[in-house]
């Protein structure tokens, strides 16, 4: 049975602004959520990391750093200790929500193992999620979960706008079932 919508396409076609959208949509109508999202960070127009945040905002720390965090490397970026804390907290609730948010489930998240942790709680929590899925994720524990229980949205910058509505009465439909 499918449990959760799956967002996943190139970086950049606007993945994270279509879930905030539907988010939005979803708060608009009473719906409670819990989760986090996991923005870049730029400075002078070139990336330097990425910060986990909660979903209400009221958390926030650095998920990696090119410079100053010493979890595992992942690309160019050292992953941040702190940001385990952020995601733990983030959805500690979950069984007081009707959905999970999570932007992005991907190899930098995976690589610390708090985040890993947290990621495995909601998938065996029987909770309906919306989440954001790195487009090459290859993770053997997490991606069969994912692909025997998710529904796949593939966002383009052509079709991100009318992804929204299509997104949004999937997650309503998996919520009013759950």
């Amino acid at each position: 049975m499918e449990m959760y919508a799956l967002v996943t396409g190139r970086p950049g076609v606007g993945k994270t602004t279509l879930v905030r959208r539907v988010v939005e949509k979803l708060r608009k109508e009473g719906y409670t959520m819990a989760g986090f999202f996991c923005p870049e960070v730029r400075q002078s127009g070139r990336r330097i990391g990425f910060r986990i945040t909660s979903l209400d905002g009221s958390l926030e720390a650095w998920l990696a750093k090119i410079e100053g965090c010493n979890g595992p490397r992942v690309g160019r970026y050292n992953t941040c200790q702190e940001a385990e804390e952020v995601a733990r907290r983030a959805v500690e609730h979950i069984d007081d929500v009707d959905l999970i948010v999570i932007d992005e489930i991907g190899p930098m998240e995976l690589r610390l193992r708090g985040i890993r942790e947290v990621i495995l709680r909601v998938l065996r929590s029987g909770k309906p999620g919306l989440f954001v899925v790195h487009e090459r994720l290859s993770d053997r524990e997490i991606l069969p979960i994912l692909q025997r229980r998710g529904r796949w949205y593939r966002v383009t910058v052509e079709n991100r706008d009318r992804l929204v509505d299509d997104v949004y009465s999937f997650v309503k439909s998996l919520v009013k079932r759950y």
